[in-house]
């Protein structure tokens, strides 16, 4: 049975989700260039060895609701990018524009209804 994290790895969890969310942010502004989807996974995986209490997906989804919050979509962004079936990694997603995100997730709602 597995032990529920403290509220420090919560912390140290959000802060993990928070550093993806920046640096995707910085390729974006970057615009197109050398840092693709195999750099972004290289860098979560990286980033996921941190901690201890999550692993990469829960840093993802964390990752993925901040974003979904902070461009005004509902709760459950997360879970709605990682049940889409047209082959979209969700770590990836945190790279597209704000846009082409935004359009995801509305695929998303449009395909699978609400969660």
């Amino acid at each position: 049975m597995a032990t529920k994290p403290t509220r420090q790895q919560v912390q140290g969890c959000d802060k993990l989700a928070e550093a993806l969310l920046l640096i995707a942010e910085a390729a974006r502004l970057n615009g197109p260039g050398p840092f693709d989807r195999a750099e972004m996974s290289e860098v979560a995986r990286s980033l996921s060895r941190a901690s201890t209490a999550f692993g990469l997906d829960a840093i993802v989804a964390r990752a993925l609701e901040a974003r979904g919050k902070a461009l005004g979509l509902r709760s459950g962004t997360a879970e709605l990018l990682t049940l889409i079936e047209e082959g979209v990694e969700p770590l990836t997603t945190l790279l597209l524009p704000d846009e082409d995100f935004k359009e995801l997730v509305a695929r998303a709602e449009a395909e699978l209804g609400e969660v």
